[in-house]
């Protein structure tokens, strides 16, 4: 046990997976935890009641100072997230790429400023190594362009007939649109991935320490607070753990480094362990109505591959229908066994129905809610990997129903 709040938010703080760094007026360092050392290359002893700005090169030392008295005078000095991106220097001297989140606080009439610090030098790496493929990629189409237009004149030259010279000009000049675009949309999806990447995993992380720490003001006084807290917790990590299992399959998907394991088991255990996993996912009202096959026999399959491919079309059925709605599922076996998952929720428009199984690709109506696009295309392409196969039927506002039919035997 704890020994009082105290002591519990101590904990909290050190176990913080960010480097939290509090600082007074005078940028005078009064307080990190632990997750600074590993961050910045300083013991925690070192940097107590040392000025901030050693983290910062010192050629931005003076700008950085105006700024931080900027911001303590007006907190409204920096954007309405608090967020900015900067420099910082290692104890050895490393530069690294950090981001601080900032907010003050007053104790005992006094302000200080509470930085939250993550290393986002990986980050900053990709970004810049995406410019650089983007930059190639826009030389090659401005080659290709130069290539298409001499071929152009050329036919000018050499062709009598001007009206096929004509055809031959409009054909070379279609193929130059398409390539744009193609190339544009290319770089559209990949700036698309990171933003929603960071969005996913920023979101979970972010409910996980709100939680920590109305756990930590709680104890004793709400048993019933903290247990909401901590659903809440177990939620998030699950979340952030099926993205990250989305990624892994993603990767896996695209080497070719995919190994099916096939062992016989009871379907419609499987089901059951499914429908009570998620039933923590379920919104206010909503049910799962299970009809079950009768007398399935066991299946030759990869259990685990299976579980992912349904695990990922209802938790989808849970999210994008309304509270006070049913989620039906039933299943029927013959030579293969169909699973038919349907929702009562907003549906796919049609306009989206052929691109939905497309890497991260979303629906215009989906937009809002969280995802990353990547969900649906594993899941066809590990259907298929078992020799099954996946459809839909969809109306926008109605609902959507997907099919599964898999081998009972492979």
């Amino acid at each position: 046990m704890f020994d009082g709040t105290k002591n519990i938010y101590k904990v909290a703080f050190d176990a913080t997976l960010e480097g939290v760094l509090l600082a007074d007026f005078n940028a005078k360092i009064i307080s990190v935890n632990k997750a600074i050392e590993p961050l910045l290359g300083y013991a925690v002893d070192e940097i107590i009641g040392k000025d901030l700005h050693i983290f910062i090169p010192k050629s931005l030392h003076k700008i950085h100072k105006k700024h931080y008295r900027a911001y303590f005078n007006n907190p409204d000095y920096l954007s309405i997230d608090n967020h900015r991106d900067v420099i910082g220097v290692r104890k050895d001297g490393t530069k690294i790429a950090l981001e601080l989140r900032l907010n003050l606080f007053e104790f005992q009439g006094a302000k200080y400023a509470k930085a939250l610090i993550t290393d986002i030098t990986k980050r900053k790496e990709k970004e810049k190594a995406l410019e650089q493929a983007k930059m190639k990629l826009e030389g090659k189409v401005i080659d290709n362009t130069k290539e298409l237009k001499k071929l152009v004149l050329q036919l000018q030259k050499t062709n009598a007939d001007l009206e096929e010279q004509i055809l031959k000009k409009n054909e070379a000049e279609n193929r130059v649109k398409k390539a744009l675009l193609v190339e544009r949309e290319l770089s559209h999806l990949k700036t698309k991935f990171l933003s929603l990447a960071s969005h996913e995993f920023r979101t979970p992380l972010s409910g996980i320490l709100t939680s920590a720490i109305l756990i930590s003001k709680k104890i004793p006084e709400d048993q019933k607070k903290i247990s909401k807290h901590v659903t809440t917790i177990k939620t998030m990590v699950n979340h952030l753990s099926n993205i990250l299992d989305d990624f892994m399959s993603l990767e896996k998907l695209e080497s070719g480094d995919i190994h099916y394991k096939f062992t016989h088991f009871e379907f419609n255990t499987l089901m059951d362990e499914i429908i009570k996993e998620s039933k923590s996912l379920l919104k206010k009202g909503q049910t799962i109505q299970y009809k079950p096959c009768q007398k399935c026999p066991k299946i030759f399959q990869d259990r685990k591959i299976v579980k992912i491919i349904l695990n990922n079309l209802l938790y989808n059925a849970i999210k994008y229908s309304p509270e006070n709605s049913p989620v039906e599922i039933s299943v029927e076996t013959d030579e293969f066994v169909t699973i038919k998952i349907a929702d009562k929720g907003i549906g796919i428009p049609v306009e989206d129905q052929k691109n939905i199984f497309k890497r991260f690709y979303r629906a215009s109506n989906a937009i809002h809610l969280q995802g990353t696009g990547i969900g649906l295309n594993i899941v066809k392409a590990n259907v298929e990997g078992l020799g099954g196969s996946i459809r839909f039927t969809s109306k926008e506002n109605k609902g959507t129903t997907f099919i599964v039919k898999l081998p009972k035997n492979n």
